[in-house]
């Protein structure tokens, strides 16, 4: 089995240590970063995301816990060899460019060769054909102030690679770019760890770049509260079973980055409980089914916060649809603790809750839901559909085509509005039941 190439355990960064204004910019971070990901820091400025590359690039060494690099403790390395790491291992790419204005680009790309030692004209074959592929070769004998933003930053990523690191930070590298320069740097740098099998560490806030990682670690306050996996690539570190299940609370996550997984859950539920309220009826719904899943409300309360007029702070829907809404509430809630239940036995078989008990429970919702007869052989089907599903085996377009199978193909030989039906509700059950929050 692979090892990890970068290991953090209980990392804290600690500014002013032992002073009165001491500060811990990280605090107990925990990750496992494989060769040859793309892993994207994640999360609002101030958030702790630098910090946590610039002690991967050596610069800021731990104040408590363990940083490892290719099994190596680098802050233990005496200078000269620190500095080797840096120079070979890393390369790095800033926001704001750090071209040197003075020099040409081709000698801005060359300057990291003079410190290996290298003669001129290596140092200029490698940082013109680096040039050339990132499509700026053109401009090599003009100085930075003559390129655009987006020409620049190119120009950056090969000074990045000119001594052919195996590991490419990149600290909000779109930053300062407009939105085609960001497609051409992330598609370069896209590039880098696809074809060049380069490890990609990326600090960003921008939620268009996650669909490029493997892996995403969203950092608030310090904490890596959550680590997603990005399940549209072939995953590097190792995953468990059913790890990489896509439910519709990591959809919602790429729309609503900043948002926690409670606050998903709420969305989720709201969405599929409206059609054709106003912006105002849905935000306080969201509201008061928050405060229903939580548990900080009865049925009974929940249901009056609907049913009030809007002057009033409810929701201003008719009595029978506030009980229709609190039913459909309730009884996802149930069955998504049934998941959880199912899924926490995976890893402790001191809970106990089958495969068969999950299937027969949630079949018999189901069918009672949709007023559909399922005989032994279908049962048997479902069985394994629901398992398959909820462990992350099939995505949901699966589910929906196995639906509709004939039984002797394992399905349960259901109409197409039946399959929709199923499919569209027993995606919110699992939305509310898997969790998404990955915590080390």
């Amino acid at each position: 089995m692979a090892k990890p190439l970068i290991v953090c355990r209980d990392l804290s960064i600690i500014y002013n240590q032992g002073k009165s204004n001491e500060f811990k910019a990280l605090q107990g971070v925990n990750t496992d970063i494989f060769e040859g990901e793309y892993i994207i820091l994640f999360g609002a400025s101030g958030s702790g995301k630098s910090t946590l590359m610039y002690s991967i690039q050596g610069s800021l060494p731990p104040g408590e816990g363990t940083l490892l690099i290719k099994g190596d403790d680098i802050y233990s390395y005496p200078p000269s060899e620190r500095v080797y790491f840096q120079r070979y291992v890393m390369g790095i790419i800033f926001q704001s460019f750090n071209l040197i204005g003075s020099l040409s680009v081709l000698d801005n790309v060359a300057l990291p060769m003079i410190f290996c030692d290298a003669d001129r004209t290596t140092r200029e074959r490698r940082a013109q054909s680096l040039l050339d592929r990132f499509g700026v070769g053109h401009v090599s004998h003009k100085i930075p102030a003559m390129l655009s933003g987006g020409q620049q930053q190119r120009v950056s990523v090969a000074r990045s690679m000119v001594n052919d690191p195996k590991i490419l930070l990149a600290d909000e590298p779109t930053g300062n770019l407009d939105s085609v320069s960001t497609q051409q740097v992330m598609d370069k740098i896209d590039e880098i760890n696809t074809f060049d099998r380069r490890t990609i560490i990326m600090v960003s806030h921008n939620a268009a770049h996650l669909s490029y990682a493997h892996r995403v670690y969203y950092l608030k306050d310090g904490f890596i509260v959550r680590e997603v996996v990005n399940p549209q690539r072939k995953q590097i570190k190792p995953v468990k079973e059913g790890e990489t299940i896509v439910t519709e609370l990591e959809q919602l996550a790429r729309l609503f980055p900043y948002d926690s997984v409670e606050t998903l859950r709420v969305k989720s539920l709201v969405n599929y409980l409206t059609q054709d309220f106003s912006f105002d009826q849905i935000i306080r719904l969201e509201r008061a089914t928050g405060m229903f899943i939580q548990g900080k409300v009865d049925r009974d309360a929940y249901i009056k916060s609907l049913v009030l007029p809007l002057e009033r702070g409810g929701v201003e829907v008719d009595t029978k649809e506030a009980r229709r809404m609190a039913s459909v509430t309730e009884s996802l809630i149930n069955n998504a603790d049934d998941i959880r239940r199912y899924r926490a036995r995976k890893d402790n078989n001191s809970i106990f809750f089958s495969q068969h008990k999950l299937a027969e429970r949630i079949s018999e919702h189901l069918s009672q839901k949709y007023n559909i007869k399922l005989n032994k052989e279908q049962n048997t089907n479902i069985t394994e559909l629901i398992a398959d599903r909820v462990t992350g085996v099939i995505e949901d377009d699966d589910l929906n085509q196995r639906l509709m199978k004939g039984v002797k193909s394992g399905g349960l030989g259901l109409s197409e509005k039946e399959a929709d039906d199923i499919t569209r509700y027993f995606e919110k059950v699992i939305a509310q039941g898997v969790d998404v929050s990955y915590k080390n």
